[in-house]
């Protein structure tokens, strides 16, 4: 598996809700940090990774969504 199909399989799983909307400041977030997990990790493991804590990196997809949509600003670094 190479970058480019672990990034799909992994937005894929963190979008099963349809919550992230390509293109919006969050959905480039997510990625940004799903590539540095995958350049950090590898593909496979940053794919089992997600797919371990899959219901927390949702959980903090939608505040990020609810921050982003109540402020319309960048949520603070260590988030």
């Amino acid at each position: 598996m190479n970058k480019f199909q672990a990034m799909a399989q992994i937005m894929m799983l963190l979008n099963e809700d349809g919550l992230l909307k390509s293109g919006s400041h969050v959905y480039k977030i997510v990625r940004r940090m799903v590539s540095d997990k995958i350049d950090r990790l590898g593909p496979e493991a940053a794919l089992v990774h997600v797919m371990d804590r899959k219901s927390h990196l949702l959980d903090q997809i939608k505040i990020l969504c609810m921050w982003h949509k109540s402020t319309g600003r960048r949520p603070p670094p260590n988030f």
